[in-house]
């Protein structure tokens, strides 16, 4: 008890957290889409998005429910980059490489990650893979690349009995684009179910934290020879994990397929932090059916870290930034404008622009109201037709419960 007690008085320190003052003036914070780029008219979700963090001029990438990825340059216009098509079976995943704002990986159930050099106009560069059983590749559900890039994870689904975290070296690719395998190994005993998400260390290139629809949130230790040595930490959020990524040095965020938001310290019991689908409800009018979390961002670039979180009614489809004050959540940032449910976020931190994405198609980047927009005209949209649609993802995020 005293440990969660200690880490709670944490969390308000190092998160920002603070108590109401009765007689301070609230001052009146807002997220302004400062571009609104559609990105397909046909019909297509953006299921995931990413970004690189180079200055002034950076890049996203966007994972597409048609399994293209559509790249842009960000600077004082949003300009298309490049169009990838080979993706062949819905994209699970999207990262830029951590040392490149060139090479960009992406993973799809069917198996396959794949690294793409957006030099050579997207051009597939290396595959990783795990064809050891007669041919037949995994499906994956997540994957992640270490801080250092040495190392690339893939989360399976759940078969055959087990649920399997593969790794990669990402110094031996099957660069030739060949059969050959070259899966490094792999942990097959500690979750139960499909491992949905998967976290490098942001600094300990060793270090990797695992989520799965089992419940259960396990942290690795790399270096260690077998995987039952290896297995430091085993959290139960006694839930489905949809999210999960890291605080600090031994703080982890997970959100959940019930739509709760969780903060472990990873020697800990319980969650030092829980918050409930019916606490994202802040206003009146806020129905907790209707509410949903996006993403938790755990940058300071908003001033503190924030749940972006949103609700979906006939009246519209609200977007909030929340912080977490008093020990409950409270709204930091309305978002005004926004015209669709959110699948995915991803922040900027040098420019302080937030960039959401979701179900119809739209990409939006948010500024502080005092931050003049980047572009804008008098309907705040800009509209471009890209790619040719496959079909549409009419389903909303699983919800297992």
């Amino acid at each position: 008890m005293a440990k969660i007690i200690e880490s709670l008085k944490r969390l308000r320190v190092e998160h920002g957290t603070r108590k109401h003052n009765g007689n301070q003036t609230k001052r009146k914070n807002e997220l302004m889409p400062s571009i609104e780029e559609a990105v397909s008219l046909d019909h297509n979700y953006i299921l995931a998005i990413c970004g690189t963090q180079s200055d002034p001029e950076f890049r996203i990438g966007t994972a597409l429910s048609d399994y293209t990825c559509v790249i842009y340059s960000v600077g004082e216009s949003l300009s298309q980059a490049i169009n990838l098509t080979h993706n062949q079976a819905p994209i699970v995943g999207i990262r830029f490489s951590p040392t490149s704002r060139n090479i960009l990986y992406t993973a799809t159930s069917n198996g396959l990650i794949k690294v793409c050099d957006l030099r050579a106009k997207g051009k597939v560069i290396a595959e990783f893979k795990d064809n050891t059983e007669d041919g037949k590749m995994k499906p994956l559900c997540s994957f992640d690349i270490s801080c250092d890039e040495k190392l690339v994870a893939g989360g399976t689904e759940h078969i055959g009995g087990d649920a399997f975290i593969l790794f990669w070296d990402t110094r031996y690719t099957s660069s030739k684009l060949d059969d050959k395998n070259n899966l490094l190994g792999g942990y097959w005993e500690s979750h139960m179910e499909d491992v949905t998400s998967l976290a490098f260390h942001t600094s300990k290139q060793d270090v990797l934290a695992s989520g799965s629809t089992d419940g259960l949130i396990n942290v690795f230790d790399l270096t260690q020879p077998s995987e039952d040595s290896a297995l430091s930490y085993s959290l139960n959020t006694e839930s489905s994990v949809d999210r999960i990524g890291w605080l600090n040095d031994d703080n982890l965020w997970c959100t959940t397929h019930t739509h709760s938001l969780q903060l472990w310290d990873c020697d800990g019991a319980t969650p030092y932090a829980k918050f409930e689908r019916n606490n994202l409800a802040i206003s009146q009018n806020d129905d907790p059916d209707n509410c949903y979390i996006v993403r938790f961002h755990a940058s300071n670039a908003l001033e503190q870290p924030f749940l972006l979180a949103g609700s979906s009614s006939v009246k519209g489809d609200n977007l909030r930034c929340l912080n977490i004050i008093n020990d409950r959540l409270e709204t930091c940032y309305n978002m005004l404008g926004n015209k669709q449910i959110v699948r995915d976020s991803w922040l900027h931190e040098k420019s302080g622009s937030l960039v959401t994405v979701g179900e119809r198609g739209f990409i939006n980047i948010w500024t502080r109201t005092e931050t003049m927009p980047i572009q804008q005209n008098s309907s705040h949209k800009l509209v471009a037709k890209i790619g040719t649609g496959k079909g549409c993802d009419r389903q909303h995020r699983t919800k297992p419960y």
